[in-house]
């Protein structure tokens, strides 16, 4: 079975991914399919280090990679779906490591973005079940990673009041199958002291905030392994005053701990942009991408109100991409993360490509964004997670999250704006499918 794409349909796609950046959540499931699928005769952006393999077939059985080599070298076994590559780029699927999904309608739009991997922050309880259903084939969506959100005594949610009862947060997590637990600012030290000793010992890992009480040197050298925002260092370890001469002494504390940072510059910038301006969450409102867009999250938008504060912002978003570049020359491992869909301006797939431009901005090459979107994501979850297949390269035994691109994405990372269908865990959509989609829920919801 050969896919060999209709340029008219694919640019009709590119242009509905550009206006409507989101697709319908499936009623059918995927697309039934052989179990192996090969990509001949593209260009593979493997990720492993900064190069390209021209003329190289992957070929993917059951939902993992299981050779990487020139066409002439890789043979196509009968019966395999064929995705005809050449002139395009194949490159690892992205990944969000910072979500709050709330609706099932969410999920479809990551991965029709090019985004397999999530990691949801806190949000709709009933993904547990909707990975599940991911897994099995019967909707579509990427992979999803859960952390259980716990914050102390007049929190913003999961509030514990005692220590005791946030060691019962971490047992919580672990009996409901969340990897990863996150903490939010009001927690005491102690309360995060008992959260970080009751995570390890239950295998589960701590990220989230800066807690402001322990503070971030406290927090990183006892057992955070993830910073969820670049911002939370002005809080909690720069003392609310953005000081450049004090970045090399963060990126090293950063370092010596050996955890890593999700900057969240996208958010950090559309929060600038309405901060002070009452006009912008209804401008938001107005994009294409709005349109096909949960009608819950346009009532949670409405209620942040950035707009009524005062001044600007701008200064720190400097300060923040400039901190960013001087942590990636420090050798600290970033992530990309969006903080999707809860804030104003922030949709679920498209705001990824404007993380990793906005990390372009700050000074980074494309390689290096991208990384911080695949490699990177991968090695996090292998450091601190057990029994999750490998991803984030394009090498034998890694799990097969793809996306093919139009143009070269180590050019310029606008590239993975212009898909011409996703992979994600050994199942293609192919730009058919993903359109048809997106057209049922436009007459869904409209």
């Amino acid at each position: 079975m050969i896919h060999r794409w209709n340029r008219a349909l694919g640019a009709m796609l590119l242009m509905s991914i550009a206006a409507a950046s989101t697709f319908a959540h499936p009623t059918t499931g995927p697309l039934p399919q052989s179990a192996v699928v090969a990509f001949v005769g593209g260009t593979v952006v493997p990720m492993d280090r900064e190069r390209l393999l021209p003329d190289h077939t992957v070929l993917v059985r059951n939902g993992t990679i299981e050779s990487v080599g020139p066409r002439s070298a890789v043979a196509v076994p009968p019966g395999a779906t064929i995705v005809d590559a050449e002139g395009r780029y194949l490159m690892p699927g992205l990944a969000d490591m910072h979500t709050h999904v709330q609706y099932v309608e969410d999920l479809l739009p990551y991965t029709a973005h090019g985004v397999t991997t999530i990691l949801n922050m806190g949000g709709a309880s009933a993904l547990t079940r909707w990975r599940e259903q991911i897994r099995l084939g019967q909707i579509v969506g990427p992979q999803v990673l859960l952390g259980w959100f716990v914050d102390g005594e007049g929190g913003a949610g999961g509030v514990v009041l005692s220590v005791e009862a946030a060691r019962d947060a971490v047992r919580q997590a672990a009996a409901s199958g969340y990897e990863y637990i996150k903490v939010y600012n009001s927690l005491s030290t102690a309360q995060f002291d008992a959260i970080a000793e009751e995570a390890a010992r239950r295998s589960i890992s701590v990220i989230g905030h800066g807690v402001r009480d322990p503070g971030m040197q406290h927090i990183l050298e006892n057992g955070m392994r993830l910073v969820a925002h670049g911002e939370e260092f002005i809080y909690t370890y720069f003392g609310n005053v953005p000081d450049r001469r004090r970045i090399p002494a963060a990126a090293e504390l950063v370092r010596r701990t050996g955890a890593y940072v999700l900057p969240n510059l996208s958010t950090y910038e559309i929060i600038s942009i309405q901060w002070g301006k009452p006009s912008m969450v209804d401008q938001f409102f107005e994009r294409p991408e709005s349109r096909f867009q949960h009608p819950g999250h346009r009532r949670t938008w409405a209620r942040r109100r950035y707009a009524d504060r005062i001044g600007s912002i701008e200064d720190r978003l400097v300060f923040l991409r400039d901190m960013t570049k001087a942590f990636a020359d420090a050798g600290v491992p970033l992530l990309t993360g969006t903080d999707s869909p809860g804030i104003p301006g922030m949709y679920p797939g498209p705001s990824m490509h404007d993380d990793l431009r906005n990390f372009v901005i700050a000074g980074l090459t494309p390689y290096q964004a991208l990384s911080a979107a695949t490699r990177v994501p991968g090695e996090f979850v292998a450091a601190t997670t057990t029994d999750r297949q490998p991803f984030g390269t394009i090498a034998p035994g890694q799990r097969a999250d793809l996306i093919l691109l139009r143009a070269n994405p180590l050019e310029s990372v606008d590239a993975v704006r212009a898909l011409d269908g996703v992979m994600a865990a050994g199942r293609w959509y192919p730009p058919e499918f993903v359109l048809e989609q997106m057209l049922e829920m436009a007459s869904r919801w409209l």
